[in-house]
């Protein structure tokens, strides 16, 4: 997929997720979000699968809704997709990997051959299968078909689309929402109304620029709720352990801090110093969007690769009742930008927005700004006195 077609699609899972949200009649809705962004990612089918379990356990799945492109035949009306008992139809591992919060997708000749019958026979070469889950539970799954063309689908655009399935099992279960399904549902809203405000305000700030914000902050978000809806955190009160939270991004931090330019192209390390501070989800999920923000704002330099490969290291710690949180290089020459160009126009409204949220207070140097970074003092980078720190924060547990 394209740079250009990528953010078409994120566009469109963005106004699914507005227009999902108000709707007060998904009959209406939902057919038609499948074929905006169906249509934006250029393939040939859609469709959601409701999973339902028999009284003797056996889960069924069934379709529910469908878009498809022109020419190609619509499946919504055939009987052998309703009430399929999945496990004995051959799909065991689709419920395997659907449980481990994992997508089944790739071209279907690869496909292990109890799957490949009734997928053949809908005509189709490739496709992509997200589990929607509510209140962590498996409520079924979104699909997308190739039925002309096989595809590769990037790591890029999986994350993309699993926003979209957070968004529909918020509408599927209103009634069963959890306070991570909520809190996700509020990240996501507050990421589609930055690109908004963004695009309206930021004109000297690129279209590709903005589109790989919004994608790094997709992919936070994704990941976080995935984290969640593993963990029961209504057990610990509906609060969540800060050490296992950002253990389990850091493969989603390394990713953002990897340089974006192609002709010098290098991963960039992570180094977590984070203590079990137990955390409500709302706030946790602002703090990494924080770390978020600001990994992806040393991105976009990739200046100095020699410093830049050495690993940044992101603390938390907790004193007299408040967290701190810090992102720090090795020492103040190994800063992999300059500290005046750490923090551009899509980041300052963002950390001032996280920033009041969490009733936080910035450091800059000696100085401080609680719950804001007007001006200068919302550089994210301000190498301090501190051998290399780039960003820090204070807030109350």
């Amino acid at each position: 997929m394209s740079s250009s077609a990528f953010s078409e699609v994120m566009s469109e899972v963005l106004d699914a997720h507005r227009k999902l949200l108000a709707s007060d009649d998904l009959g209406e809705a939902v057919p038609e979000v499948l074929a905006k962004v169906g249509g934006a990612a250029r393939v040939d089918r859609s469709y959601i699968f409701e999973t339902h379990p028999d009284p003797d356990g056996t889960m069924r799945a069934s379709q529910r809704f469908e878009w498809v492109a022109e020419g190609v035949e619509p499946e919504l009306d055939n009987p052998v997709l309703q009430n399929i008992p999945l496990r004995a139809a051959g799909y065991s591992r689709w419920l395997d990997e659907f449980s481990a919060y994992r997508p089944i997708y790739g071209n279907i000749e690869e496909f292990p051959a109890s799957e490949q019958p009734t997928l053949a026979a809908q005509g189709i070469q490739s496709l992509l299968i997200l589990p929607i889950f509510a209140s962590s539970e498996l409520w079924g799954f979104v699909g997308f078909d190739d039925c002309i063309r096989k595809r590769d689908w990037t790591a890029a655009e999986l994350d993309l689309l699993f926003a979209l399935t957070i968004t529909l099992g918020q509408v599927f279960a209103r009634d069963r929402s959890s306070i991570a399904d909520t809190a996700t549902t509020a990240c996501l809203s507050l990421v589609a109304s930055m690109l908004s405000m963004h695009g309206a305000t930021l004109t000297e700030t690129t279209p590709e620029s903005l589109s790989e914000r919004t994608r790094a902050r997709l992919g936070t978000a994704v990941a976080v709720h995935r984290v969640l809806s593993s963990h029961d955190v209504a057990e610990h009160g509906n609060r969540v352990n800060l050490a296992t939270l950002f253990a389990a991004l850091q493969p989603q931090f390394d990713a953002i801090r990897g340089c974006k330019d192609p002709e010098a192209v290098y991963e960039r390390r992570t180094e977590l110093e984070i203590v079990p501070v137990m955390l409500g989800v709302e706030p946790a999920i602002d703090l990494t969007m924080m770390v978020t923000e600001v990994l992806a704002v040393l991105a976009e330099g990739c200046l100095d690769i020699d410093a830049a490969t050495k690993p940044l290291s992101i603390r938390l710690s907790e004193h007299n009742g408040h967290g701190e949180l810090e992102i720090l290089a090795g020492d103040a020459a190994d800063l992999p930008v300059p500290s005046d160009h750490v923090t551009d126009g899509p980041a300052f409204f963002m950390l001032r927005h996280l920033l009041q949220r969490l009733h936080a207070t910035q450091h800059h140097g000696g100085r401080s700004a609680a719950g804001d970074t007007a001006g200068e003092g919302a550089s994210a980078g301000a190498g301090d006195a501190s051998g290399g720190r780039l960003f820090h924060v204070s807030f109350p547990l």
